[in-house]
């Protein structure tokens, strides 16, 4: 299923006899005679670029006790050397060709699947036969060296480690809940230490040539390629590998038997949370009509649901906000979980609130117009996907997941959308009460309330909050009532037109500059790229920089307040059912150094996008009830309770990169209560948004200039003139000019946090040059200290490596380098680091075979990227707002690129990391 089939889905019994579906014609579905099936799917939504990757029912539920977290260790070992690529050769060689390891080279292991995921260029046949090969390798060539697994087990203990917080103690609560103490609870997917440190080789090697049988495996393709020779080269590759088609069985997990609550308690939860979970069965097997048609009632259902409980979370009421959600949580168990928030005090009347919302949904359904606008925005959204005619590789990758290990079939657009159309001619009201009825389950409930130790004292007592959680069974309630009043037109009157100034080529992009006599610039970029469709971005600049300290807090809430309160006539929710079924969107948002807007919309509502423009860009509402809950909502998440040592230590952190003062400090509750003042949003929204004063804005479309200059000259024109200090208030404090050290003991957790931070400020010249160099020194870093800390020493998981540069609101260059890793290896992993990044910076280290390795990336990602529109919005933009003194970082990229040396990137690693004082942070454990 495309588009609609979403892995939450709603209520799961359906019954009778229909006709069965038919596969997409389009789609190659066939199973080798060793039972190994494969997905072929060509589309080149993307030129030169295909998906490749291998489906495993395997996971941690096929361990014996012996090999506990072997299923997920097998997994790096997939690219620790294979029969064709030993040792690192396998991530080197696809580097090589641009693809990028943990971008483009990825996998991952649960309870019951591994999937190995790979995106690579396909422009080369050779690349596409290696692709296979490295494949076929995993299934049948994985040499499973002990050296290497010597060498893994310190990289697999890191991950663990980099994954212990306290955090994650209440999240094994919650799946502890969902496990119900069956057999999976004992195969955590990691595994633990003892098992990892310990295991024996032939445990890896048995669990390997047991369960990577080709009878459990697919491989799934899609993108621009060659099919038929996908195809033969798969049969080459897999077809003469053995296969013994070991038994494979799925883990039970019986519902619960009773209504129970357990209650969870920490120092570090911020939040009290109260989660209903109900067991069920698993949904799949979405092979016929009738299956189809309740998995669209369902999914119709959940976006009901959503929309339903997001707008009460506005209303005045005793819970922060809700949700509901039914789903496939495993491949043989399927959970409904519903979460409130609330506050201690709260906590009987939160409850009771939502379980009257709930209520109202399971016995009285929804109403004609909620029902209306969703069947309408849904087959209009997969309306324009047909139109479209191509499917994303990576779309298509993930229909052919929920056929391999769902059974939900693969349905061509075409047939889908007539299903779709058949099935809403028949879905209203009557039909979805009728369905909620029909399916609302009896079983019994685990309720799962996770708080902060220091508010138990404020709760009720464990069996009034079991009491009044078990309501949601039987509490009595009304129908649901809203009143909305829709506008038959979104503006009252249309805008005075403005006029042309003129118009200036940009033969560079093949563009055309457009000067309003408002002010405002329009850059029009005609584009085939996506067929009948319009983008429109823009931005001016300033942003919350541009306020002083006075309004620095209001300017952060005015875009999102007036968003929720909306434009002109219409309220928010007005507007959305006004919009329901129309392509055209237009958000506005101000972030620290300008302000932006972004939309879109299908030709055929051009005018639409356009006014909706000007509506929201000259007529902001601003509901004082709203703004109000916003506020008491906005003051009721700042916590009063103690910051976790991470959290206190990430803080003082940013004070010594950045500096304390109005822009770093967070606010208490009682300057937040005194600084956010409703009066000042509307004219700080005007200000932003309702003049022309340097405004910049960019259309691409396939359609022709005289078709778009109207609406031009209309809307983006008829925007009054005005004008606006723009210009940067906020000043940054200066940067340290000697080494900082900021070392704590105090860790919540048996990691070390490590960071290492430079900055420097001097003036930046040719911007776009210099961002391409940091990205090679960026990823040559990444490169050198994984392989030398990860790969060769075992003492990380990964390493991060950031580097930056800007102009605004002042010059400077950012370096980060950013881990986790055992406390007892802090100075070991600093030496290494120091000795890295002086190799590199002083010509010592040869990294030739790296920057070309990187270089390819970059170029390649550079012709994939031209191919979306949002790649020009993107670079029009930077050429604008960073004011480029020309365009070659578009029409000379690949040139530029390959112009940077050696002696280039090493003159930067010295300039950046030796030249310049660095802060070192380190938080390690509690008393270490």
């Amino acid at each position: 299923m495309r588009n609609i089939l979403s892995f939450i889905i709603y209520f799961i019994a359906f019954s009778g006899i229909s006709q069965n579906l038919v596969q997409d014609s389009v789609l190659i579905k066939k199973q080798l005679d060793n039972g190994l099936t494969y997905y072929i799917y060509p589309t080149d939504q993307v030129a030169g670029e295909a998906h490749f990757q291998l489906f495993v029912k395997v996971g941690s539920l096929q361990e014996t006790e012996q090999q506990r977290g072997l299923a997920h260790f097998l997994e790096h070992m997939a690219f620790n050397g294979t029969k064709h690529f030993e040792a690192n050769e396998l991530i080197e060689f696809l580097e090589s060709k641009g693809s990028k390891f943990g971008h483009d080279l990825n996998a991952h292991t649960s309870f019951e699947e591994t999937i190995y995921k790979l995106k690579i260029p396909t422009k080369e046949a050779a690349v596409v036969d290696s692709t296979l090969t490295i494949m076929s390798d995993w299934v049948h060539g994985l040499l499973l060296d002990p050296l290497e697994v010597e060498k893994e087990r310190g990289v697999v203990l890191s991950e663990w480690l980099s994954k212990q917080s306290p955090k994650i103690q209440s999240t094994q609560v919650f799946l502890d809940v969902l496990l119900n103490k069956s057999f999976y609870s004992e195969r955590k997917v990691i595994g633990d230490t003892t098992s990892l440190k310990h295991f024996k080789l032939d445990e890896l090697r048995a669990f390997y040539e047991k369960w990577y049988d080709p009878s459990l495996i697919a491989v799934a393709i899609s993108g621009d390629i060659n099919p038929e020779a996908v195809e033969q080269a798969i049969i080459e590759k897999f077809a003469n590998i053995p296969s013994k088609k070991p038994e494979l069985t799925l883990g039970n997990i019986a519902d619960y038997a009773t209504d129970s609550l357990i209650v969870y308690s920490d120092q570090w939860t911020k939040k009290t949370e109260l989660n209903y979970i109900q067991l069920q069965d698993v949904f799949k097997d979405v092979n016929t009509e009738t299956a189809y048609q309740n998995y669209l009632n369902r999914s119709v259902l959940n976006k009901l649901t959503s929309e339903r409980l997001a707008k009460l979370s506005f209303d005045d009421i005793h819970y922060n906000k809700g949700n509901i959600s039914v789903g496939n949580f495993l491949k043989s168990k399927g959970a409904l979980v519903a979460t409130i928030e609330f506050e201690p005090e709260n906590a009987i009347e939160g409850i009771s609130e939502f379980n009257t919302h709930f209520q109202q949904i399971f016995q009285y359904g929804f109403t004609s117009l909620e029902i209306e606008k969703i069947k309408k925005t849904m087959l209009a959204s997969f309306k324009r996907s047909l139109d479209r005619k191509s499917i994303s590789a990576s779309g298509m990758i993930r229909q052919m997941y929920q056929d391999f290990f769902y059974g939900n079939m693969i349905i061509s657009m075409e047939d889908e959308y007539q299903l779709m159309k058949n099935s809403f001619s028949e879905l209203d009201s009557v039909q979805v009460l009728k369905a909620l009825k029909a399916n609302k389950k009896k079983a019994p409930f685990h309720y799962l309330l996770t708080t902060n130790s220091d508010d138990l004292s404020s709760l009720p007592s464990h069996q009034e909050l079991l009491s009044a959680a078990k309501k949601v069974k039987s509490q009595k309630t009304t129908p649901y009532k809203s009143t909305i009043e829709v506008p038959e037109f979104l503006l009252q009157k249309p805008p005075k037109n403005g006029s042309v100034e003129r118009i200036v080529a940009v033969p560079e992009i093949d563009a055309q500059e457009i000067h309003l006599s408002n002010g405002a610039k329009v850059i029009y970029k005609k584009s085939s790229l996506d067929r009948d469709k319009i983008l429109l971005a823009g931005f001016r600049k300033g942003g919350f920089y541009a306020m002083d300290s006075t309004n620095y807090v209001n300017v952060q809430y005015t875009a999102p307040t007036v968003a929720m309160s909306g434009y002109g006539a219409f309220s928010r929710e007005a507007l959305s059912y006004y919009l329901a079924g129309n392509s055209a969107k237009v958000r506005f948002l101000i972030d620290k150094t300008r302000s932006g807007i972004f939309g879109s919309s299908n030709v055929q509502d051009i005018e639409t996008l356009f006014e909706l423009f000007y509506l929201k860009a000259t007529q902001p509402r601003i509901d004082s009830l709203l703004f109000k809950q916003l506020k008491d909502m906005a003051i009721a998440k700042i916590s009063s309770k103690p910051e976790s040592a991470r959290e206190n230590f990430q803080k003082e952190l940013k004070y010594i990169v950045r500096g304390k003062d109005y822009t770093t400090v967070s606010e208490s509750k009682e300057s937040l209560e005194i600084k956010l003042q409703q009066e000042a949003l509307s004219g700080i929204y005007n200000d932003f948004f309702g003049v022309a004063d340097n405004y910049v804005l960019t259309i691409i479309t396939d359609k022709e200039l005289e078709d778009v200059l109207p609406y031009i000259k209309t809307y983006i024109g008829g925007i009054p003139k005005g004008e606006f200090d723009n210009s940067y208030k906020y000043q940054p404090q200066p940067i340290h000019k000697k080494d900082v050290d900021y070392i704590k003991h105090n860790g919540d957790s048996p990691k070390a946090v490590f960071s290492l931070v430079f900055q420097q400020d001097h003036k930046l010249k040719d911007i776009p040059n210099l961002e391409v160099q940091n990205q090679l020194l960026e990823a040559i870093l990444k490169l050198k200290m994984n392989k030398r800390l990860r790969e060769e020493l075992g003492v990380v998981y990964g390493v991060s490596v950031s580097i930056s540069a800007t102009k605004h609101p002042t010059p400077l260059s950012r370096q980060t380098i950013a881990l986790v890793c055992n406390p007892s290896d802090v100075d070991k992993i600093t030496t290494e680091i120091k000795s890295i990044l002086k190799g590199i910076g002083s010509g010592k280290t040869n990294i030739t075979h790296h920057l070309q390795t990187v270089k390819t990336n970059l170029i390649k990602n550079f012709h994939l990227n031209k191919q979306r529109n949002s790649f020009w919005t993107k670079s029009i933009r930077d050429y604008y707002f960073n004011q480029y003194d020309n365009w070659k970082f578009v029409t000379d990229y690949e040139d530029m690129v390959n112009k940077i040396t050696e002696k280039e990137i090493s003159k930067n690693a010295k300039k950046y990391f030796l030249k310049t004082p660095r802060i070192k942070a380190v938080l390690y454990p509690k008393n270490y």
